[in-house]
């Protein structure tokens, strides 16, 4: 008779441990909080936000100890642009051109698969959204990799409209046609928003202009409740989706951004964010872009690496910072690009992106020098739970 009870018991152990103040001790902590670093640290938490974070904290009696001395604890990793959670064929929905109503959302597993090697690879954060075969493809979401439903681990549903510059499989055939379409259906957008603004107003005296989901997408952009996020490689497409940022006013930031460096100026008096092409597993990419993070870093612009997964696996954003150190960022700039940038850039560092008071218990346990390819991932909590555990992964193999 007690067997139907097991699974209430369990859940009702479960519960207890998360309501219970943990203390994890480590070797180094690396806050991502204005380059707080604290060897020998302490990680106090309780119901999977952290309560504290140092050196001299004050431990409660009946507190639980997890003793991670001889690691080193860094934030979960956050990957600003992916396609992660659904088959790669519902990414793009040809031959539609310009979709920037489809949601991302809609199409997210629930299944385990889609999601753990990413976050046994650190990422616990993620902006995952339709591909850039079209114009617009779409709207992305910001959400946890691991947790409860779908909805339960969304941060922000409106995770940023997606656009790609640039000529097109059929249509349009140039960069131009491309800038010029967007620029059509910027202006129909604004029209059509002033159109419902007027008909909120004198209600009772006109009807209701006929829904446009697509261009409701991009009026939210126009008003702030939404940003575009643009798929972008060459630097005359770059300056193309600047000035229309300059005519229209909606707040962007640049994905892939290969020839970036050489518009940095251009780029940073518009206070426009830059998610940088994957650098550790990318085949055929010149010095000039490996030298994008310190090139961004040095004009102040706003700057996080993506590894754009399925195109390169999310495991390699910690391999994006350690390429970035090689290529002249410092060790505190190529860790805030996979941590609290991306969380900024995608407007959650309220909850995530670096280990402070307050915020959501999302970090790393690493064996060695967090950003070295030798050294190992052993353990990423998620909301103060463990979701990967190397020892646990090994002994049931």
């Amino acid at each position: 008779m007690m067997i139907k009870y097991i699974p209430i018991i369990i859940t009702l152990f479960s519960s207890m441990l998360y309501c219970q103040t943990i203390a994890v001790k480590a070797g180094i902590i690396y806050t991502a909080n204005k380059g707080k670093v604290y060897k020998n640290g302490i990680l106090l938490l309780k119901d999977g936000k952290i309560k504290a974070v140092g050196k001299n904290i004050r431990i409660p009696s009946k507190a639980k100890i997890l003793d991670y001395s001889n690691y080193e604890i860094v934030p979960g990793f956050i990957d600003n642009h992916s396609h992660i959670g659904t088959d790669p064929e519902n990414l793009n929905e040809f031959p539609v051109v310009f979709g920037p109503q489809h949601k991302i959302i809609d199409i997210l597993s629930p299944d385990s698969s889609y999601w753990e090697k990413v976050y046994k690879g650190g990422v616990t954060t993620v902006v995952t959204g339709p591909g850039s075969g079209e114009v617009s493809s779409g709207q992305a979401v910001v959400i946890k990799t691991w947790g409860g439903t779908i909805e339960e681990r969304v941060l922000k549903e409106k995770g940023g409209v997606k656009i790609a510059m640039g000529r097109k499989r059929n249509s349009p055939k140039t960069s131009m046609g491309t800038t010029a379409l967007l620029r059509e259906k910027f202006i129909k957008a604004k029209e059509y928003d002033k159109k419902i603004k007027e008909w909120k107003k004198n209600k009772k005296d006109t009807p209701r202009p006929e829904k446009d989901l697509a261009l409701e997408a991009f009026a939210d952009v126009l008003s702030g409740k939404d940003r575009i996020r643009s798929h972008v490689h060459s630097a005359h497409d770059i300056l193309s989706i600047l000035r229309l940022k300059d005519e229209f006013g909606f707040d962007l930031t640049l994905h892939h951004s290969t020839e970036a460096y050489k518009v940095p100026k251009e780029i940073a008096k518009r206070n426009v964010k830059v998610v940088g092409m994957p650098l550790f597993a990318r085949i055929g990419i010149s010095d000039s872009v490996m030298y994008t993070g310190k090139i961004m870093n040095d004009h102040g612009i706003l700057f996080a690496f993506h590894t754009d997964d399925p195109v390169v696996a999310s495991k390699w954003q910690r391999g994006n910072a350690g390429m970035g150190i090689r290529y002249g960022m410092t060790e505190q700039s190529a860790l805030e690009a996979v941590t609290i940038n991306p969380a900024m850039i995608a407007k959650v560092s309220d909850r995530v992106g670096s280990l402070e008071e307050g915020k959501d218990a999302d970090f790393i346990v690493i064996n060695g020098t967090w950003y070295e390819p030798k050294s190992i991932i052993e353990k990423v909590y998620i909301d103060g739970k463990k979701a990967f555990d190397r020892s646990i992964e090994q002994r049931d193999k």
